[in-house]
């Protein structure tokens, strides 16, 4: 997995929201260096306190494609495939006919 945008958030008991924006590869990774920048930045629980939960949101760069869907259709409907294309096309295959339905 990819390095994502995350922003870290939790709430004490006072129900104050904290929150720290960090680079991670996993959520548990997202999590702790989220607790870590809030304490870098002078954030700390009560001594009886317990955070039960942090809430995490990743932020993933967009992705853009244009696809030319006459040229998707006769694709799909073409016997020949290519090493390693069967599992792709008969997944694509399946929607197929639920897309050819709205189009």
């Amino acid at each position: 997995m990819p390095f994502n945008r995350c922003v870290v958030r939790l709430k004490d008991s006072h129900d104050t929201v904290h929150e720290a924006v960090v680079h991670a590869e996993s959520l548990y990774e997202a999590v702790l260096l989220g607790l870590n920048r809030l304490v870098d930045v002078g954030w700390e629980s009560d001594t009886d306190e317990t955070i039960k939960q942090a809430e995490v949101e990743i932020h993933q760069e967009p992705t853009r494609h244009i696809v030319n869907v006459p040229e998707l259709l006769n694709w799909v409907k073409q016997d020949t495939m290519l090493p390693g294309e069967g599992t792709k096309k008969e997944k694509v295959e399946e929607a197929t006919w639920k897309a050819i339905s709205c189009l």
